[in-house]
């Protein structure tokens, strides 16, 4: 709960629906009324980008919250108790083989089974299917990283496709662009963020994220800061947009916090340096593969390292009580 992390601070906590931020007024118009302010800081986090494929919004599920799991998990649940006995189990098509289509796949690769045996199902020569777009899932990782983690998914007995976008979905399933279609009981989108709707149309926009500056204002408001998945910052090094991470948001915070107070103080400004230190990606509870500040690792290795991580950000918000669970 919230109370962990901000109790016994002075922070005045308010529970209301942002519905949209008028820049220019200054103000954040919440479904309790206008909200003036004379700093604001952005991090709504995002909201699926369906790039405009038709049919793909009625037609899917996504996995953007701890709801959404939990109703991807309810209706995989419910499609296999109506299954028959002895026939084929549902076909689940995972849409995106970025960082988080990648980690499901593997997931449901190694739940799907317990499944089919416990419903008494027939298995079939592949659990499920990840569509991606690009030449290969995990795009934009190192190479043979990406590779290695189309052999373990298929060693699971996932079936993968990549290089050919999806052009249309509808409750039969997905057509690609090369006009394959892909029979589909249960399709849940991975493909991508946009910056979250109620952010309005007053920023400049770099793909569906806010562009930011050094200081992470958002571009051309110097009294508003975007931090996280709803900013777009590049890459120190390529000059790339960076993809939406937790390590990204937190660096960013820091930065952030520290630029409030000397504004208001007169102090000196801190910039942010876009950089990515790594990813590690779980594929099942055996697998892992990952790269850290230019070390690639895999296996226990990296199941460890993703752990540990974890607990450092849990420490992060809430200190030591948090990470114990204490009340």
């Amino acid at each position: 709960p919230l109370s962990k992390v901000i109790g016994g601070k002075r922070i005045e906590f308010r529970r209301m629906r942002v519905e949209r931020i008028d820049a220019h007024r200054r103000v954040v118009i919440t479904s309790e009324g206008e909200m003036p302010f004379d700093i604001l800081v952005i991090a709504l986090g995002s909201s699926p980008q369906y790039y405009g494929i038709e049919g793909l919004e009625e037609n899917s599920l996504v996995l953007n919250s701890y709801e959404a799991a939990r109703e991807i998990r309810r209706r995989i649940e419910e499609l296999f108790r109506e299954a028959g006995r002895g026939e084929t189990p549902p076909r689940i098509v995972v849409a995106g083989g970025g960082f988080t289509g990648t980690e499901l796949a593997g997931e449901l690769a190694e739940w799907i089974p317990t499944l089919i045996e416990g419903y008494g199902l027939r298995r079939p020569d592949s659990l499920l299917t990840l569509v991606e777009a690009m030449p290969h899932i995990l795009p934009g990782w190192n190479p043979e990283l990406s590779r290695m983690a189309e052999e373990i998914l298929a060693s699971k007995s996932v079936e993968i496709v990549t290089g050919d976008p999806v052009k249309r979905a509808s409750r039969e399933g997905l057509e690609l662009k090369s006009g394959r279609m892909i029979h589909s009981d249960l399709t849940i989108w991975t493909g991508g963020v946009t910056c979250n709707r109620a952010v309005g149309g007053d920023f400049e926009m770099v793909k569906g994220r806010i562009r930011i500056d050094d200081y992470c204002h958002a571009w051309g408001y110097e009294d508003i800061y975007v931090v996280g998945d709803a900013s777009c910052a590049l890459d120190g090094e390529t000059g790339k947009p960076l993809p939406p991470s937790a390590h990204i948001a937190m660096a960013q915070a820091d930065v952030v916090s520290h630029n409030i107070y000397a504004s208001i103080t007169g102090g000196e400004m801190r910039r942010y340096i876009g950089e990515r230190v790594g990813e590690i990606v779980t594929l099942g509870r055996r697998h892992a593969i990952g790269e850290l500040w230019g070390i690639r690792m895999k296996g226990l290795t990296a199941r460890v390292m993703k752990k540990l991580i974890h607990l450092w950000y849990v420490h992060s918000i809430g200190g030591v009580k948090l990470l114990l669970g204490d009340p």
